[in-house]
């Protein structure tokens, strides 16, 4: 609807056709000196992720400013964080914007779920 168009788009254009979205199980040791996820944006359309209320996801609001400033996502008890793709991005012509984020080590072994939802491979993607 932010988009201007009616509520059933992606559904009409076959962006949700797809039956298997890619779902990661993600373990983060927690070892101080490990990387736990190098800064970067996914992507296809929308992430979901459901994590254990660890801490370490950080993400960057204005990913095109230098230096990036980098913020820390609070855990919300039964919440799921929704990251927009690249795809998703330049779907909307940069009205919604793709989520730089990365994972860094706090000290305490970290878990989290993410959900990769793109479109089905026969959609076409024009702005």
């Amino acid at each position: 609807l932010a988009l201007n168009l009616e509520e059933d788009f992606f559904e009409r254009v076959g962006a949700l056709n797809d039956d298997a979205p890619v779902v990661s199980l993600l373990r983060y040791t927690g070892e101080l000196n490990s990387c736990g996820t190098a800064a970067h944006s996914d992507f296809g359309m929308i992430t979901l992720l459901a994590t254990d209320g660890v801490p370490g996801l950080q993400v960057c609001r204005n990913k095109d400013k230098e230096p990036n400033v980098w913020e820390d996502v609070p855990g919300i008890k039964g919440a799921f964080v929704v990251n927009i793709g690249d795809l998703m991005e330049r779907w909307t012509n940069g009205l919604f914007r793709s989520t730089m984020h990365r994972v860094v080590s706090v000290g305490k072994e970290r878990y989290s779920v993410a959900a990769f939802l793109d479109p089905d491979p026969n959609c076409v993607v024009e702005c």
